[in-house]
Formats: C-alpha cells, sequence, structure tokens
C-alpha cells in the first residue's frame, strides 16, 4: 500500500480516548523521559515499589508525594518527604491545589512529574490500527504525531493476541506506549477492584463468623431452656404427686375421724371427743399446706410455660390452620400432664387421624347434646376441681358412655359395668356406689348407685385421683389407660415401671408393653376429643366448648 493511503487510512481509523485523568510523565535531571502513566482516580510516587509511580533515586524518599482528586479539583500532597515537593517552584507545606497542566519537583533532585489532563492533549492515544488492526504494521507508531512506520518485526495481532499483551503478568518486550497506557489502566482498575472485594469478603465472613456465632448461642441457650423446662416439669408432676397423695390420706383420716367422733358422741365419752378434735385441727393445718402447695404449683407452672416458650421461639413455623391445630395438640397435652417438649414422632399425625373418626360420626355432637341438655358441665367440672385433676377428663364419660347415665356395658367376666362412668361393682363399692341387687346382670337397677350421674361422677374422680397420684405418676394419658385396663388387671405391668413421674408416663407405658388395640383408641379418642372441645367450630362441630359450659370459682390445677 502506498504511505499516502496507508496515512490516510490511518487517519481514519485513529481513536482518541477522553478519559477523565492524569497523563504523568516522569522526567530526569536531564529532560529525558523515563516513563509514563494514566492516572484517573490519583496516585502515589516514591522510591518503595507500592507506588504507582516508582522513582528509582536516593533523593527521593520512600513514600514522598501524593496526587488526588477533591471537590473537582487535583491536589499535591507532600507526604512527610525528605526533601520536599515543588510546585511552580514553591515548597509545598502539606498540600497545594494544581492548576493542570503542571510540574511537580522531588527537592532538589531535578526530577520532575509532568503532569496534563487527559482529555486535553487527544492526540496521547495512538491509531488502534497499529496494534489491533490486522494489517501487518508494527507497533513503533509516535504518539501524537499519527505518523506510522514499517517495523522490522510484522505480526498480525487477533483478539486473543490483544487480550495477551494487555492482561499478562509481565509486559512483553515490544510493548508501545498505548498497549503500556491500557495495562496502567488494567492495573489501577484492578487494584481498586481488589481492595474493594478483599474489604467485602472480609466484612462477609465477619458476619459469617458473627452470625455462626450467635446461632450457636441461640443453640445452646435453647437446649438449656429446654433442659430448664423439662426439669421443672417433673418437678411440678412430682409435687402434684405428693400433694394428691396426701389430699387423699387427708381426707380418709377426717372420715375416719368424723366417724369416731360420731361414736364417741353417742356415748358420751366427751374426754375423748376433745382428742378427736385436737387431731381434726392438725388436719386442718395440714390441708391449708396443701392449699399452699397447690399455690406454689400454678407458680411453678406459669414459669415452665415461660421456658417452653424460650425453647421452641426459633422454631420455623408459618401460620394457618395446621399450626393452630398443633398448638391445641400440644395445650391439651401439658393439661393431661404430658410434657409438650417430649412428644413422640407422629403423635400430632396420630391425633388428627382420630379427629378425623370423631367428624365422620354423630357420635359427639349427639353426647355433648346429651351433656349440654342435662346441665352435667357443673357436676363433673366440680368433681373434677375438688380432686386437683385436669378438667380435660370430663372426655373420659364420652368415651365411656356417651353421657349416658343409664348405660349398660357387655356382660365380663368381672362382672357388669354400669353408669356414666362404667363401675363395676366391685370397683364402684369401693368409692361409695352401693351396688343394686341387679348388680350382675344387664338390666337397668334404680337402686344401683352407678346409675346416679353425680354420685358416680363423684366416685369417678377419686378413682382417677388414686391412679393420678399411684400408678399413673400423674401422667394422664397413663391414668386413662389405667382406668380402661381396670382396677386391678393393670398394676401388674404399671408396677413394673420405675415409680417416678419422669420414668412412668404414658409413652413410656407404650414402649415397654403391647397394650391392647382397645385401651390405643380409647385413649386417642378422649384425647383427639378434648382438643374438638378447645374449638369446636374449627373442627366443624356444632356446639359450644364444654369446658364453658360451667363457671367454676376455682380452676384446676391441671
Amino acid at each position: 500500500m502506498p504511505q499516502g493511503s496507508l496515512q490516510q487510512e490511518l487517519e481514519l481509523d485513529r481513536t482518541v480516548l477522553f478519559r477523565s485523568g492524569l497523563q504523568v510523565i516522569l522526567v530526569d535531571a536531564t529532560g529525558q523521559k523515563l516513563q509514563e502513566h494514566f492516572f484517573t482516580h490519583g496516585f502515589t510516587a516514591g522510591r518503595s515499589k507500592d507506588n504507582n509511580i516508582v522513582v528509582p533515586s536516593g533523593e527521593v524518599s520512600r513514600h514522598h508525594l501524593e496526587v488526588k482528586p477533591e471537590n473537582g479539583e487535583w491536589w499535591a500532597y507532600d507526604l512527610n518527604s525528605a526533601n520536599g515537593v515543588y510546585y511552580q517552584d514553591s515548597l509545598i507545606e502539606h498540600k497545594a491545589k494544581l492548576t493542570v497542566p503542571a510540574e511537580l519537583a522531588f527537592g532538589d533532585s531535578g526530577i520532575l512529574l509532568r503532569i496534563q489532563a487527559a482529555d486535553q492533549k487527544a492526540d496521547i492515544v495512538k491509531p488502534i490500527a497499529t496494534e489491533v488492526k490486522e494489517n501487518n504494521i508494527s507497533e513503533s507508531t509516535a504518539i501524537g504525531t499519527g505518523a506510522t512506520t514499517r517495523g522490522s518485526t510484522q505480526r498480525n495481532l487477533s483478539k486473543e493476541a490483544m487480550k495477551a499483551r494487555f492482561l499478562a503478568k509481565e509486559e512483553v518486550e515490544d510493548s508501545g506506549d498505548f498497549t503500556r497506557m491500557v495495562r496502567n489502566i488494567i492495573h489501577e482498575d484492578r487494584t481498586i477492584r481488589s481492595k474493594k472485594y478483599n474489604k467485602a469478603i472480609w466484612v462477609l465472613g465477619i458476619l459469617l463468623l458473627l452470625s455462626a456465632g450467635l446461632v450457636g448461642y441461640q443453640q445452646v441457650a435453647l437446649s438449656k431452656a429446654r433442659n430448664l423446662a423439662l426439669d421443672m416439669f417433673y418437678d411440678i408432676k412430682t409435687l402434684e404427686v405428693s400433694l394428691s397423695q396426701s389430699e387423699i390420706m387427708i381426707d380418709k383420716s377426717a372420715n375416719v375421724l368424723e366417724q369416731t367422733l360420731h361414736v364417741l358422741a353417742k356415748e358420751k365419752r366427751w374426754s375423748e371427743q376433745e382428742l378427736i378434735r385436737v387431731e381434726q385441727e392438725k388436719l386442718t393445718a395440714e390441708r391449708k399446706r396443701v392449699a399452699e402447695g397447690r399455690a406454689r404449683l400454678t407458680s411453678m407452672k406459669a414459669k415452665y410455660q415461660q421456658y417452653v416458650k424460650e425453647a421452641t421461639s426459633l422454631r420455623i413455623r408459618f401460620p394457618g390452620a395446621s399450626r393452630y391445630e398443633e398448638e391445641l395438640i400440644a395445650k391439651v397435652a401439658r393439661e393431661f400432664g404430658e410434657s409438650e417438649l417430649e412428644l413422640p414422632d407422629g403423635f400430632v399425625g396420630e391425633v388428627r387421624r382420630y379427629i378425623k373418626y370423631w367428624q365422620e360420626s354423630s357420635r359427639m355432637q349427639q353426647a355433648i347434646g346429651r351433656f349440654e341438655k342435662n346441665n352435667y358441665a357443673d357436676e363433673v367440672i366440680s368433681a373434677l376441681e375438688k380432686e386437683g385433676l385436669p378438667l380435660h377428663f370430663m372426655y373420659l364419660p364420652l368415651q365411656e358412655s356417651n353421657y349416658d347415665a343409664q348405660a349398660i356395658g357387655p356382660q365380663t367376666r368381672y362382672g357388669v359395668a354400669k353408669g356414666a362412668w362404667q363401675f363395676l361393682a366391685t370397683t364402684g363399692k369401693e368409692y361409695g356406689l352401693e351396688p343394686g341387687p341387679l348388680a350382675d346382670a344387664r338390666e337397668y337397677d334404680g337402686q344401683d348407685a352407678r346409675f346416679n350421674f353425680k354420685l358416680a361422677t363423684r366416685a369417678g374422680a377419686k378413682y382417677l385421683k388414686y391412679i393420678f397420684s399411684t400408678e399413673a405418676q400423674a401422667s394422664g394419658l397413663l391414668v386413662m389407660a389405667c382406668y380402661n385396663y381396670g382396677h386391678n388387671r393393670v398394676k401388674s405391668m404399671v408396677k413394673k415401671m420405675p415409680d417416678n413421674p419422669r420414668d412412668k408416663n404414658f409413652w413410656k407405658f407404650i414402649q415397654l408393653y403391647k397394650i391392647p388395640k382397645e385401651t390405643y383408641d380409647y385413649v386417642f379418642y378422649i384425647f383427639s376429643a378434648a382438643v374438638i372441645g378447645e374449638d369446636p367450630q374449627h373442627f366443624g362441630f356444632n356446639f359450644k366448648p364444654p369446658l364453658s359450659l360451667s363457671a367454676p370459682q376455682e380452676s384446676g390445677p391441671g
């Protein structure tokens, strides 16, 4: 190609970079150009290699000066150099505003930095054709002149070759000014980005460490809260058992003293009557102590609930019908004397299965209708409260007889169960229910006290309290299992279990023994009925919560 045509093409292909920044040329004492740089965010100069411009001279300090933008102006700073920085033949005290173009001198060394705005001289960028165009033109194009010459080394630069020249770790020997300038820009940009990335990584790492530490701390705290809650729960159960046993003994002693006093009064044995009254006063004091224990029990239960909330505070659960039902199930379990923190896997699903059984039948709706019609709520709740029992035991006669006071069970080798609480004659008599002459026949007998709902309810509450405070160790579900098994049949199995609330409960019972399906169904039918009773409307039933049908003066500790 003729020289003139080549020149014309290069003029057309000339690329001019108008980047906001500075072109900086390092000049020695003889005026010879040593280095040329391009900066957009300022730079530092000194003898140390960590400067943007390294000046290898003993008269230059390690960190001699810095130039950086402030509020749209360029400023030069003396970095406490030994020989100072001169601008317009004046020594810079600390900093000075630059009027570009400008010259900065490193003390009296004669070494200068010539600074000019990059957009003031567009010709600093040579035609890209000299390096990237595939035209066999060498990189010896002069900066600022636009002239080109044919070099001895001809090359055809592809995209990959350009990338290698600009991004290579080491600068190639035949790099031109344009390549060096682009490399400097890339290096400066990488340095800035690297600092930002490193800072972001450090911040992220610190946040991750803090998060991990916080999660670890919370897990420890939650585990501690759970253990405290369980310890308190079983302390509550132990106290409940002790108080119930004391109340049973007080009632028995009071009955014996009352009967004795009646006999002595008939025989007019006044001195002995006085002794009986002294014993009665002792029982009164003992009742007061038990009442104080019940008050302490209420306070402990409130504290237990605080621990439960702490132990479950980080569970991720979404609001909705499912969560609401889980909360109802946990509440009923707690009311029956089971810790909601130890509910077995699958328990919630099993309760839901039995709730569905109730929903598929009209039995519960009809039974609660009978319960309301006969005003049984006051009698049942009053009897359970008097014995200090969980009020949810009111659903036990629902499963036994559908609240039918004249219900008669099948003939068994133990006899015929009768009445709403389905007492056998022997067990009923033990708790004050006199059987009638037709006790062993599957017939209604008006003289049989088991058919008297009021008397049978009081007897049922006393029987439940006995199981609650002895064999069942305050486990409500185990009480139900024992009630279904029968007063004598259950003893041989339950008595083999450790005699403390932590190891004697329904969960441990079904793990140790294979109980009949009838008893398993019995427990879950009663439990699921109690859950439904908390909010009948939610489960599709048309009756009021049975516990709301009575307004007792004192709430039971269960």
